[in-house]
Protein backbone atom coordinates (compact mmCIF):
# COMPACT_ATOMS: atom_id res chain seq x y z
CA UNK A 1 0.00 0.00 0.00
CA UNK A 2 3.08 2.42 1.17
CA UNK A 3 4.40 1.68 -2.64
CA UNK A 4 1.55 2.50 -4.34
CA UNK A 5 0.75 5.79 -2.39
CA UNK A 6 4.75 6.58 -2.96
CA UNK A 7 4.02 6.15 -6.73
CA UNK A 8 0.78 7.77 -7.25
CA UNK A 9 2.29 10.60 -4.91
CA UNK A 10 5.68 10.72 -6.97
CA UNK A 11 3.30 11.03 -10.34
CA UNK A 12 1.61 13.55 -9.45
CA UNK A 13 4.45 15.64 -8.33
CA UNK A 14 6.02 14.63 -12.01
CA UNK A 15 3.16 16.16 -14.11
CA UNK A 16 2.93 19.42 -11.56
CA UNK A 17 6.54 20.06 -12.87
CA UNK A 18 5.62 19.33 -16.66
CA UNK A 19 2.38 22.10 -16.12
CA UNK A 20 4.45 24.42 -14.27
CA UNK A 21 7.57 24.39 -17.65
CA UNK A 22 4.49 24.45 -20.02
CA UNK A 23 2.77 27.79 -18.00
CA UNK A 24 6.40 29.39 -17.91
CA UNK A 25 7.68 29.09 -21.39
CA UNK A 26 3.49 30.52 -22.38
CA UNK A 27 4.55 33.20 -20.60
CA UNK A 28 8.05 33.75 -21.57
CA UNK A 29 6.24 34.22 -25.27
CA UNK A 30 4.10 37.05 -24.08
CA UNK A 31 4.68 40.95 -24.35
CA UNK A 32 4.30 42.78 -21.84
CA UNK A 33 3.54 46.82 -22.58
CA UNK A 34 4.62 49.71 -19.87
CA UNK A 35 4.12 53.23 -20.64
CA UNK A 36 7.48 55.18 -21.56
CA UNK A 37 7.41 59.24 -21.58
CA UNK A 38 9.88 61.04 -23.83
CA UNK A 39 10.92 63.03 -26.74
CA UNK A 40 11.34 61.66 -29.97
CA UNK A 41 14.54 62.21 -31.94
CA UNK A 42 15.17 61.09 -35.34
CA UNK A 43 18.39 59.44 -36.50
CA UNK A 44 19.10 57.89 -40.45
CA UNK A 45 15.25 58.09 -40.71
CA UNK A 46 14.91 55.79 -37.63
CA UNK A 47 12.92 57.32 -34.53
CA UNK A 48 14.24 57.20 -31.17
CA UNK A 49 12.60 57.78 -27.22
CA UNK A 50 14.59 59.63 -25.69
CA UNK A 51 13.01 58.85 -22.29
CA UNK A 52 12.60 61.61 -20.12
CA UNK A 53 14.09 60.04 -16.55
CA UNK A 54 17.03 59.62 -18.31
CA UNK A 55 20.10 61.87 -19.93
CA UNK A 56 21.03 59.07 -22.69
CA UNK A 57 18.40 56.74 -22.50
CA UNK A 58 17.22 56.54 -26.06
CA UNK A 59 15.53 53.50 -27.41
CA UNK A 60 14.93 52.12 -31.09
CA UNK A 61 11.20 52.43 -32.02
CA UNK A 62 9.73 49.97 -34.11
CA UNK A 63 5.61 50.60 -34.17
CA UNK A 64 2.96 47.63 -34.31
CA UNK A 65 0.89 50.28 -36.37
CA UNK A 66 2.44 51.88 -39.26
CA UNK A 67 -0.26 55.05 -38.61
CA UNK A 68 1.49 55.57 -35.36
CA UNK A 69 4.85 56.14 -36.76
CA UNK A 70 3.37 58.70 -39.86
CA UNK A 71 1.50 60.64 -37.04
CA UNK A 72 4.96 61.33 -35.10
CA UNK A 73 6.71 61.81 -38.41
CA UNK A 74 4.10 64.34 -38.98
CA UNK A 75 4.54 65.63 -35.46
CA UNK A 76 7.89 65.78 -35.90
CA UNK A 77 7.08 68.73 -38.82
CA UNK A 78 4.67 70.34 -37.33
CA UNK A 79 5.94 70.92 -33.98
CA UNK A 80 9.76 72.38 -32.81
CA UNK A 81 9.13 70.18 -29.27
CA UNK A 82 6.47 67.62 -28.10
CA UNK A 83 6.62 64.54 -25.40
CA UNK A 84 4.43 61.19 -26.14
CA UNK A 85 3.55 58.80 -23.63
CA UNK A 86 3.81 55.60 -25.33
CA UNK A 87 2.61 51.86 -24.43
CA UNK A 88 5.36 49.69 -25.12
CA UNK A 89 7.26 46.55 -25.00
CA UNK A 90 11.02 47.28 -24.22
CA UNK A 91 14.02 45.14 -24.12
CA UNK A 92 17.63 44.77 -25.34
CA UNK A 93 18.66 43.40 -28.44
CA UNK A 94 22.07 42.72 -28.88
CA UNK A 95 23.33 45.35 -26.39
CA UNK A 96 20.49 47.98 -27.67
CA UNK A 97 17.36 49.51 -26.26
CA UNK A 98 14.56 48.65 -28.46
CA UNK A 99 10.92 49.48 -27.95
CA UNK A 100 7.99 47.85 -29.70
CA UNK A 101 5.55 50.95 -29.90
CA UNK A 102 2.01 49.43 -29.42
CA UNK A 103 -0.03 52.72 -29.15
CA UNK A 104 0.47 56.66 -28.14
CA UNK A 105 -1.46 57.16 -25.38
CA UNK A 106 -0.49 61.02 -24.63
CA UNK A 107 0.70 63.81 -26.54
CA UNK A 108 1.98 67.17 -24.91
CA UNK A 109 2.87 69.63 -27.82
CA UNK A 110 4.77 72.31 -27.65
CA UNK A 111 6.44 70.76 -24.26
CA UNK A 112 9.46 69.11 -23.48
CA UNK A 113 9.53 66.69 -20.33
CA UNK A 114 13.23 67.04 -19.84
CA UNK A 115 14.93 68.92 -17.13
CA UNK A 116 17.74 70.27 -19.01
CA UNK A 117 15.42 72.11 -21.26
CA UNK A 118 13.08 73.15 -18.57
CA UNK A 119 16.51 74.97 -17.26
CA UNK A 120 17.57 76.41 -20.82
CA UNK A 121 14.49 78.15 -20.79
CA UNK A 122 14.87 80.03 -17.18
Amino acid sequence: MKKILSFITLILSLSNITHAETKTSEINTEKFYDLFAGTIIEKDQQLYLHACKSVDAEFKLSFNHTRDEQHIRTLIKTYPKFWLNLSANAEMIQDQYVMTVDAIENEHLNQSCHLSDLLDEL
